[in-house]
């Protein structure tokens, strides 16, 4: 009687070799694990721009830095965290109402700091951020996805399928 092992070999196998591309993803998701991609992560970043800066923004690059699956040990919940870094050119500027005065004092509600990001936490600016008209930005970024069913869920909310 066949090993287990030469049975799951000869399953992947013939997954892999089906014409259907849901099934040889299902089947690479089954063997190997599904990590969020490179396409979804750049997917909430555009999500999260549009949702905090009023003008559109053009991205000039996307790179990924590194990525990693990880557990919460108190709950469970699996995660998956996305790094990367992106360069944005803003060719209208964006939150224009936030320019600094003559005395480089911003309005009530804006942030001063040049630390640019789409999902801030507790640690990062509070209020919208001025963006003068032509300004590029850098992200240096982190998005935590967890796991939703054999979905990711991001954190624009958006529950994104395994590919």
């Amino acid at each position: 009687m066949p090993s287990l092992k030469i049975k799951m070999l000869a399953l992947a196998a013939l997954l892999a070799a089906s014409p259907v591309g849901a099934q040889r993803a299902a089947a690479f998701c089954l063997f190997g694990g599904c990590d969020v991609t490179e396409a979804q992560a750049k997917a909430v970043f555009d999500n999260l721009l549009k949702k905090r800066f009023d003008k559109p923004g053009k991205v000039e690059e996307f790179r990924t830095r590194m990525t990693e699956r990880l557990e919460m040990h108190a709950t469970g919940e699996k995660g998956f965290e996305y790094f990367f870094n992106a360069t944005v050119v803003f060719p209208e500027g964006a939150n224009l109402e936030c320019k600094p005065d003559d005395a480089n004092k911003y309005p009530e509600g804006c942030s001063a700091s040049k630390n640019y990001v789409t999902a801030p936490r507790d640690v990062d600016p509070k209020g919208k951020q001025y963006v003068a008209p032509g300004q590029k930005v850098v992200f240096d970024e982190e998005f935590r996805f967890y796991e939703a069913g054999k979905s990711w869920k991001g954190p624009d909310g958006v529950v994104y399928d395994p590919q």
